[in-house]
């Protein structure tokens, strides 16, 4: 493929995440861009990929007064969005629009990702009116995948339906992505994702695709996790759909294909229970941060912990062929959250387990189409 210098970087969906000169510019000034936050475990489908195993409230979950105390320590350290991942689903989160305004009101842009199913013309014009972005369950159009990986029967219908609430509520034409598609790829529907990726770039959304994980009840499906290899010949589809349809590029080595992530040097996420971690996959209990703790700690105390200050610095110190990486400066740390869960399952400690090797990355020459393309980053 001739070089085409037109071609440029995707857009990002807006608060959800940053470019990577943002993130290390936050990083190297002790700054936060964002927060994720989750709300309850309660959630009204069961998808059977969740890492969160969500479905029903925790006992221990934070009232909502402490979330908003948590809101607003994150914007005096600079954050300038809030991710709403619920754990479960933030929108039968009973003060879930008293959140959304909150953040609005703090000019932060809400971020909410949601599976769709309450998503009424009336809520999608809310959701608009506060400015928040909007990221959408979408794992697949068919019926009967949709539905069996929500594990709720109808719930593809609902999804359809709430999206075109969204797009119908000003999303569809706003300057800035706004709204995202999110699919986790998996046996199920690996064989859709190119179909999904034309149809966010289509409607001016966001492709969010994640791949299956072994953590919560996608433990019960290991055989539908993809391979090494399946994923990397996928990537490379996508950024050829990319380049040669839409005049985009981007490095396809990456842990969320298209964009990057490199949210653990600019993010925190904070657990129902109140738990501080660098991000939702880097499952660590001891950093408490409920403000009605005693023992707890603030954000910005957080911020200081040993253990938060080399996940925020871990480019320093990745190990494997991540610590030789070129992209480790710049677009990619690899996913900190699989290396993390894996490294621990080898025996090692939380401290360095979080600069271990990606055992997900693709960036390995196995592909049989990898050479065939010019990466123009």
């Amino acid at each position: 493929m001739k070089k085409d210098t037109k071609l440029k970087n995707p857009p990002l969906l807006e608060g959800y995440l940053y470019d990577y000169k943002d993130a290390i510019k936050a990083r190297d000034s002790n700054k936060l861009l964002c927060i994720r936050l989750e709300t309850s475990l309660a959630c009204n489908v069961r998808c059977e990929y969740c890492f969160r195993d969500s479905g029903k409230k925790a006992k221990n979950e934070m009232p909502y007064e402490e979330l908003k105390e948590i809101v607003t320590q994150a914007k005096k350290l600079g954050a300038k969005s809030v991710v709403i991942i619920g754990g479960g689903e933030p929108t039968v989160y009973p003060h879930f629009r008293e959140l959304v305004e909150h953040i609005y009101k703090l000019k932060m842009v809400p971020v909410v990702i949601t599976n769709n199913q309450k998503t009424t013309k009336e809520l999608a014009e809310f959701l608009f009116k506060n400015n928040a972005s909007v990221m959408v369950k979408l794992d697949s159009l068919r019926e009967e995948v949709m539905d069996k990986l929500t594990g709720v029967k109808g719930s593809s219908k609902k999804t359809k339906e709430g999206l075109e609430n969204l797009l119908n509520a000003g999303y569809r034409n706003t300057k800035k992505v706004k709204l995202s598609g999110s699919f986790v790829t998996n046996k199920l529907n690996i064989d859709e994702v190119e179909t999904l990726w034309r149809f966010c770039r289509d409607r001016n959304m966001f492709p969010n695709m994640e791949i299956m994980t072994p953590n919560g009840r996608a433990r019960n499906h290991l055989d539908w996790i993809p391979s090494r290899k399946e994923i990397m010949d996928l990537r490379y589809r996508l950024l050829d759909i990319d380049q040669k349809e839409y005049g985009y590029t981007w490095v396809p080595y990456m842990p969320l294909t298209g964009a990057g992530c490199r949210q653990l040097e600019y993010s925190m996420c904070v657990t129902v229970e109140g738990y501080a971690r660098p991000c939702a996959a880097v499952l660590i209990t001891n950093l408490n941060v409920r403000p009605s703790n005693k023992k707890g700690m603030t954000l910005a105390e957080v911020m200081k912990d040993p253990f938060i200050k080399k996940a925020r610095n871990a480019y320093k110190h990745l190990e494997g062929k991540c610590g030789k990486c070129e992209y480790r400066e710049t677009y990619c740390v690899g996913c900190r959250g699989i290396s993390f869960t894996y490294a621990l399952r080898a025996g090692k400690k939380p401290f360095d387990a979080i600069v271990g090797e990606d055992p997900y990355c693709t960036k390995d020459g196995t592909s049989k189409i990898q050479n065939q393309y010019d990466l123009r980053c």
